[in-house]
């Protein structure tokens, strides 16, 4: 449908397996992993856009549409656990930081957007312009 570049841009990288992802770790250590992993659907009426956001609250995030695009953007604070003084920590892969993902994702109703987090996937439903509201065509008289 409307997403066929996004499709075959998403298609181009994933082709090339984790190559990315590995180097991305080698040369930051704090870099979220897996973090915003997401799932874009579309069908006549509405964009369906799930976001895995682990460890955050909804007052970690942030949503945004403009211009035909959705950005998601959060924060994650680190999972230091002191409880216990006795214990060292041997190994730390909960990090904190910041991430942000966006999506071309045009003609939506920006007043009927939804949003709704749920153990800890983020579900956002866009619905669609109608034909007649997204005409980019004048009529002269």
């Amino acid at each position: 449908m409307a997403n066929d570049l996004m499709n075959r841009y998403n298609d181009l990288f994933d082709h090339m397996g984790g190559w990315l992802d590995n180097s991305r770790d080698f040369l930051d250590t704090h870099a979220f992993r897996n973090i915003l992993q997401s799932d874009v659907a579309e069908d006549d009426k509405e964009y369906t856009v799930k976001i895995d956001v682990p460890g955050m609250s909804k007052d970690d995030i942030h949503l945004a549409y403009s211009d035909g695009v959705l950005t998601i953007s959060g924060h994650r604070s680190t999972f230091k656990d002191d409880s216990d003084k006795k214990k060292s920590l041997i190994r730390q892969e909960r990090s904190e930081g910041s991430v942000s993902r966006s999506f071309a994702l045009p003609s939506v109703d920006k007043s009927r957007i939804s949003a709704k987090l749920t153990d800890g996937v983020l579900t956002v439903v866009l619905p669609k312009t109608s034909a007649e509201e997204n005409e980019d065509t004048i009529t002269i008289e």
